[in-house]
């Protein structure tokens, strides 16, 4: 009966397209500015499905996700496009959905024409959601897209164990690193080289890197000594309603 129950609440979000859209700034902390914001998705307030965790784990059972995800995906687009002042949004596709080629929920470029935006607008964000069968034709799928003018950005790298080789096969133009690695590096010698290790490959493939997670002064200046410019946390902003081109909350001094 929890299990039906489950799947009827998942239904009437579809159907009532119940999904809340967040923004949480990535600030550039060498033009001490909004580089850009990635697109959150929130189930319903006050029930078991207001985690994107949640959410989507329930939504693998019935076989529901790919309708979940591209409906996150028209609500935040949606949300974004009405945004007076906007940067790059970096909007999360697991590797399963971004190879729905003939599929009604795949992403496709109608999705940002009928709203004013275009492939330049967007970092396709690859999370680690999925088990990756077939890196060959997730690295065409991906050259499809760059094609079209969309950037690539993979998620929390050093979260899963096919991070490393996603990242030699399709060469992003970012690499995000996990919290996990960025929680207290200032006294985890271990996580500092990992990260500082993270940087040396994503400068000299010439990808960006962007910190997740940055919750302390301490951690922001670890990470500007290590090089990395890019990152996104509490420290700076909690996920917002809407884009924004400043945080005016912001004391660039800290760091």
């Amino acid at each position: 009966m929890e299990n039906v129950s489950l799947e009827s609440q998942l239904t009437s979000i579809l159907r009532t397209k119940n999904l809340i859209a967040l923004f949480q700034p990535i600030i550039d902390l060498r033009r001490a500015s909004v580089y850009g914001h990635e697109a959150l998705i929130r189930g319903p307030v006050g029930t078991e499905l207001h985690s994107p965790l949640a959410l989507f784990e329930a939504c693998q059972l019935p076989g529901l996700a790919p309708e979940m995800e591209h409906l996150s995906r028209e609500i935040v687009l949606q949300q974004y496009a009405k945004s007076t002042d906007k940067n790059k949004l970096f909007v999360n596709i697991s590797p399963l959905c971004l190879q729905l080629n003939d599929s009604p929920f795949s992403f496709n470029c109608e999705q940002l024409d009928y709203l004013g935006l275009t492939p330049s607008d967007i970092v396709i964000e690859i999370t680690e959601g999925s088990l990756i069968k077939d890196f060959e034709k997730l690295r065409d799928t991906v050259n499809r897209y760059r094609e079209m003018g969309f950037a690539i950005a993979l998620d929390d790298m050093g979260e899963g164990f096919s991070g490393l080789r996603l990242w030699s096969e399709i060469a992003p133009d970012y690499v995000k690193i996990d919290k996990h690695f960025i929680n207290n590096i200032h006294n985890d010698p271990i996580k500092l080289e990992f990260v500082r290790a993270i940087q040396k490959i994503a400068s000299e493939s010439g990808c960006l890197s962007i910190a997740e997670g940055v919750e302390t002064a301490e951690e922001c200046q670890f990470l500007r000594l290590l090089g990395i410019r890019l990152m996104q946390g509490f420290l700076f902003s909690e996920p917002l309603f809407e884009a924004c081109g400043e945080i005016e909350t912001i004391n660039w001094l800290d760091c």
